[in-house]
C-alpha cells in the first residue's frame, strides 16, 4: 500500500500543498510534526487554523499535554491506525510533516536498540549538569559523528541516547539501525516541497515576525502560567525557548528573536539534508504556480491515485 507522504524543511508550505491535494483526492492529513502533537502550542508551531481544521480533516495534532513524551514508535503505532480508519472511509490518507524520525519509523522496520538502563542514564544526565551540553555532543560526535549529524546541537534527549546506546552495545547508534525485528506494511511514495535557500531563509524569518504578531509571547506566557515547565520537551521547542528566555529575563527579546530565526534556519537545512538522502523522494518548487498540476499528473503516471 503506497501513502502519499509530503516531506521538506519548516515553512516551505507542505501544509498548504498538503490540504490542495487532500481537497482534489477527497483526502484527510496526518501530520508528522513533533511539535504539532502538543496542545497550546499553537501559534509557534505553525498548526492549522481552526478555519483549515473545519475545512478538512487532521489527523495526530493538539493531543498530547506539554509536559509528556512522545516516542517516534508511538507515533508509527499511531499513523498506521489512522491510516487504516482514513481507509475504511473510503478517503485518502496523506502523511504531511517535516520530522523525519517520525516518517522513518512509520515506512521502515523498527530497528532493535537496547533498553535504556537506569544507572548509565543517571550517570550521563549528571555528566551533562557538571560538564554542559557542548561537551555532550562534542563527545557524540567522537563516538557516532552520523548520529550527531543528524540532530541538534542542543537536543539533549538524542545527544544523551545516541552516547547511552554506545555505552550499553559499544557500537554507534546509527551501525545499530538496520537490524529489523519486523517488515513494513505501508509504502511512501514521496514528494519533497523546497525553495531556494535564500528564498526559504526570508520565509522562515517572516513567519516568526508574524507569529510574534500573532501573539506568540502571550503564548508562551500562558504556558508557563498553567504549570509547564521551561525544561520539557515542549518548551523547549524552538521560538517558544526563546520567548521563555525573554520572559525570564536571560535575554532581550531582539536577541531571543535572533536566536529563534536562527536556529530555525538551522533546522531547515537539517531537515533538507535528511530528506536529501531518500533517493525516490520527488522534489517540487513550492513557488511554482503548476505545482499542483504537476504532483497530480505525476501520481497518476505513478498509479498511486
Amino acid at each position: 500500500m503506497h501513502i502519499l507522504t509530503i516531506a521538506g524543511p519548516t515553512a516551505v508550505g507542505k501544509t498548504e500543498i498538503a490540504m490542495k491535494i487532500a481537497t482534489r483526492l477527497s483526502g484527510e492529513i496526518i501530520s508528522a510534526d513533533s511539535r504539532q502533537i502538543y496542545k497550546y502550542l499553537d501559534i509557534g508551531t505553525a498548526k492549522p487554523t481552526e478555519e483549515q481544521r473545519r475545512k478538512l480533516s487532521f489527523h495526530l495534532i493538539d493531543f498530547i499535554e506539554p509536559d509528556d513524551n512522545y516516542s517516534c514508535g508511538q507515533f508509527a503505532r499511531d499513523a498506521e491506525e489512522k491510516i487504516k480508519e482514513i481507509r475504511k472511509r473510503s478517503k485518502t490518507p496523506i502523511v504531511c510533516g517535516g520530522t523525519g524520525l517520525y516518517i522513518r519509523a512509520l515506512f521502515h522496520p523498527l530497528d532493535v536498540l537496547p533498553q535504556s538502563n537506569s544507572e548509565t542514564k543517571d550517570r550521563l544526565r549528571a555528566m551533562l549538569e557538571q560538564q554542559g551540553i557542548e561537551y555532550m555532543y562534542n563527545k557524540l560526535q567522537r563516538i557516532d559523528p552520523d548520529w550527531a549529524e543528524r540532530i541538534s546541537p542542543q537536543d539533549k534527549q538524542r545527544i544523551l541516547r545516541g552516547i547511552e546506546v554506545y555505552e550499553i552495545a559499544g557500537k554507534p547508534l546509527t551501525k545499530m539501525m538496520g537490524k529489523r525485528i519486523r517488515h513494513p506494511a505501508l509504502q511512501p511514495h514521496y514528494i519533497g516541497m523546497r525553495l531556494p535557500r535564500e528564498d526559504l531563509y526570508s520565509r522562515i524569518n517572516q513567519r516568526f515576525d508574524k507569529m510574534l504578531e500573532a501573539g506568540l509571547i502571550g503564548e508562551t506566557e500562558s504556558l508557563l502560567k498553567r504549570g509547564f515547565k521551561a525544561q520539557s520537551s515542549a518548551m523547549r521547542t524552538i521560538g517558544y525557548k526563546e520567548i521563555v528566555g525573554y520572559l525570564q529575563g536571560s535575554m532581550s527579546l531582539e536577541t531571543a528573536v535572533d536566536r529563534a530565526k536562527r536556529r530555525t534556519r538551522n533546522y531547515a537545512k537539517r531537515q533538507l539534508t535528511w530528506f536529501n538522502k531518500i533517493a525516490e523522494l520527488l522534489w517540487y518548487d513550492s513557488d511554482d504556480r503548476h505545482v499542483l498540476d504537476s504532483i497530480l499528473k505525476d501520481l497518476q503516471k505513478a498509479k498511486v491515485i
